[in-house]
């Protein structure tokens, strides 16, 4: 089922969030509020700005979402944790993205203004954009236009879902089924996994993480299932998933990628008309 943002009020006590459980947010003064505001807006803006000059129809946002410094990963150290789409529709930029609804064991696909995009506790206000080609741009607006939309998306959750198996799904996972579908014929999310695999997806590789890690994951979250891994990855505390350099990495191999950009608060934007070289 596809969500709307709700409008979010100035006064709301626990600041605004889709994904943490309302008892979990803190308990913001309104002169905190009215400085996230005013962030949200600052950063939005820039956004807004970015892709006006350098997307058609559409691009590839990533989000800083949570602190993975502490985590060790093969390859590439994540810095962006959460990715979605932003489609031009009618003049105005919308965001389609699947988020972990409070934590728990579902994900919902939201529909949202460009500005609810930084409105879910992020990190940081710092963004990355990625703009594909022009032709890619068309298309991934017609999936997003089209039944797939719906029928590429699975409501069990997993913050580490792998990439090859249909049993559950996280947000960039979500994403990149859509862009393959945009690229290649699927009806599926076995056929867009497939097309993935060939077209030579890279997924981020979560390393040591034991048998207690594991446990604990399972008995202390709920958004967070292992068993769709193969045994002797988990065997071997090694976890593949989709983050967003992985997307990233498998944009700039696949596709003529126009534009590349990250975006933050007091800082000069950063850009680059050219892929950066593949981990």
């Amino acid at each position: 089922m596809a969500l709307s943002s709700v409008p979010w009020s100035d006064d709301e006590p626990r600041g605004r969030s889709f994904s943490t459980p309302p008892r979990e947010r803190p308990i913001l003064t309104r002169e905190q509020r009215s400085s996230l505001c005013c962030d949200e807006r600052r950063i939005a803006a820039r956004v807004m700005d970015f892709l006006n000059s350098e997307a058609a129809s559409a691009a590839m946002l990533a989000r800083r979402g949570s602190d993975l410094s502490t985590c060790r990963f093969a390859g590439e150290q994540p810095r962006f944790t959460h990715t979605a789409l932003a489609v031009r529709e009618h003049g105005e930029w919308w965001v389609h993205h699947l988020l972990n609804t409070h934590g728990g064991p579902l994900g919902h696909l939201y529909r949202q203004p460009l500005i609810d995009f930084f409105r879910d506790d992020p990190m940081e206000y710092a963004v990355s954009v990625l703009v594909p080609s022009t032709a890619l741009q068309r298309k991934i607006v017609r999936v997003l236009g089209s039944p797939l939309r719906e029928g590429l998306y699975n409501p069990s959750y997993s913050r580490v879902a792998y990439p090859y198996s249909t049993r559950y799904q996280n947000s960039n996972q979500w994403i990149a089924e859509i862009v393959v579908a945009a690229q290649a014929e699927v009806s599926s999310r076995v056929d867009a996994q497939c097309e993935l695999r060939s077209r030579g997806l890279r997924p981020d590789v979560l390393l040591d993480i034991g048998p207690v890690r594991q446990l604990a994951s399972y008995w202390l979250t709920r958004n967070t299932r292992l068993d769709d891994h193969p045994a002797r990855n988990r065997l071997g505390g090694r976890f593949e998933f989709l983050l967003e350099p992985s997307l990233r990495h498998y944009l700039c191999d696949s596709d003529a990628v126009r534009a590349m950009g990250e975006l933050s608060l007091g800082s000069t934007p950063s850009q680059d008309s050219t892929c950066a070289p593949s981990a």
